[in-house]
């Protein structure tokens, strides 16, 4: 099964106008970014598009590789500071030269809707925070609607990074099941992929996952988003579908789900308040 990521996400979408239309108030959604690629630029034009749909204001800014991470961070300080804008999201990953934790503690826990501050990462990982990482949240949301078991399921994750592969790990482990953290580097790759009975895989290595690297019926969810060419690919090879019970495709999967799951924070947010986090 193809997971149609743009339906699904529109149904959440669609709850979430609702909610809206209840909300009194101007909301506005503060982006921050230093690109590098077309990757980081198209996750931006979806959560603008999605930000439309909810009459939510839009405010993007992005900045050059050599704006400096003391800089960057007095900036979205003096974003936090408005009233109006209920959450900021700095886009990821930032450049090498970065302060990366930083720049993101400058956002204050009750505007995080994407779970990057250490304050709500440290909720979070004590299974305290009431939002969850919009990846997390988006696999989450798939693992229930199509009844997937986890208990004792071997899970394997591929990247370890701050918005997929740290925070899933930590997710899946607390579901039971049995999980192995690796990165695009491990030596033994393609033996821990056949074993695997789910994948995620966030590496960012266009097709890293081969079909001859898996076995029949696995579940695959391809977190990989990198520009190659001109093209958004993933690190699933479009071959692997054959044999894959369940994926999520690039572009298309699991993309247009963490951007609605990021909205649903951000109301989440709003509704609980700075105390109710």
């Amino acid at each position: 099964m193809i997971i149609d990521g743009k339906a699904l996400a529109q149904e959440v979408i669609e709850d979430l106008k609702a909610e809206r239309g209840k909300m009194n108030f101007p909301i506005s959604l503060a982006v921050v970014a230093v690109l590098k690629d077309g990757a980081g630029l198209s996750f931006i034009r979806q959560k603008e598009k999605v930000a439309r749909e909810l009459d939510i204001k839009f405010i993007s800014h992005q900045y050059p590789v050599t704006l400096k991470s003391k800089e960057l961070r007095k900036r979205i300080v003096d974003l936090a500071k408005n009233g109006q804008i209920k959450g900021i999201v700095v886009q990821l990953p930032l450049p090498e030269n970065f302060n990366q934790p930083m720049v993101l503690n400058a956002i204050p826990p009750e505007k995080d809707p994407d779970v990057l501050t250490e304050k709500n990462l440290g909720a979070f990982y004590l299974n305290r925070l009431k939002i969850l990482p919009p990846v997390v949240r988006s696999i989450k949301y798939l693992i229930e609607r199509y009844q997937i078991t986890l208990r004792g399921q071997n899970v394997l994750i591929i990247g370890q990074g701050p918005l997929v592969g740290k925070p899933l790990a930590l997710w899946f482990i607390n579901q039971k099941a049995t999980v192995i953290s690796v990165n695009s580097r491990t030596q033994n790759l393609k033996e821990l992929t056949l074993k695997a009975d789910i994948i995620v895989s966030g590496a960012g290595e266009p097709d890293l996952i081969k079909k001859e690297m898996v076995k029949e019926g696995v579940i695959i969810f391809d977190a990989g988003l990198v520009t190659e060419k001109g093209t958004l690919k993933g690190d699933v090879s479009v071959e692997v579908r054959d044999k894959a019970a369940l994926v999520t495709p690039v572009p298309g999967g699991l993309g247009p789900l963490v951007v609605a799951m990021l909205y649903r924070n951000l109301f989440d947010l709003i509704q609980l308040g700075p105390k109710g986090r």
